[in-house]
């Protein structure tokens, strides 16, 4: 009986019809405003490590399924509101307290339901930057600190608005984990 070769590393690719969202958008800077707008959005996750667990798992398929779908629902069918841009004023509508205005810098004047919101700790609602809130939620519900027991590395989240239109981000799980255990925030984007 031959021996299995020694590998460089592992990694798992995970990826569904049902890793999908739309949402409702306009990218907001100094000096321009997109049109409101939606896309069809889909996701994909990478996870990397240098062997696998004693299970023989990188990690479990269906755990990140799990997370990812939650992930999905909960923003699905939105208006993504960027918290933390400095070109939109943020406000309760003083008539219908259920509803926001939103004022973006060119005056430009939306109104929506607070419902059909999905208000994200963020200042640009780009597919990066989504991108990277996303990360967030996922790494939280797959726990950092599970993630480094494991032997998981680095996570890598691709998400897509549009086919041809992706945007993928890396950051290592041990550096998100330090961040998380001295209480800091561990993307830089809340």
């Amino acid at each position: 009986m031959s021996t299995l070769p020694s590998p460089l590393g592992f990694s798992v690719l995970v990826h569904s019809s049902s890793f999908k969202f739309n949402l409702a958008h306009f990218v907001t800077y100094h000096t321009f405003r997109e049109r409101l707008h939606g896309h069809n959005y889909t996701l994909s996750l990478e996870l990397f490590g240098p062997s696998i667990s004693s299970d023989g798992y990188v990690i479990d398929f269906g755990d990140v399924k799990k997370v990812c779908r939650s992930v999905c629902k909960e923003i699905n069918e939105h208006v993504i509101i960027p918290e933390k841009s400095d070109c939109l004023d943020i406000r309760p509508l003083p008539s219908k307290p259920d509803h926001i205005i939103l004022t973006c810098e060119d005056e430009s004047i939306f109104v929506f339901p607070k419902d059909d919101c999905y208000f994200a700790p963020i200042a640009h609602s780009t597919v990066e930057e989504i991108s990277l809130m996303l990360y967030g939620k996922i790494l939280e519900g797959l726990g950092a600190k599970n993630l480094v027991k494991r032997g998981i590395e680095k996570i890598k989240i691709s998400l897509s608005e549009a086919p041809g239109q992706e945007s993928t981000v890396e950051i290592p799980v041990e550096e998100v984990s330090k961040q998380e255990r001295s209480g800091g925030d561990e993307l830089g984007i809340r």
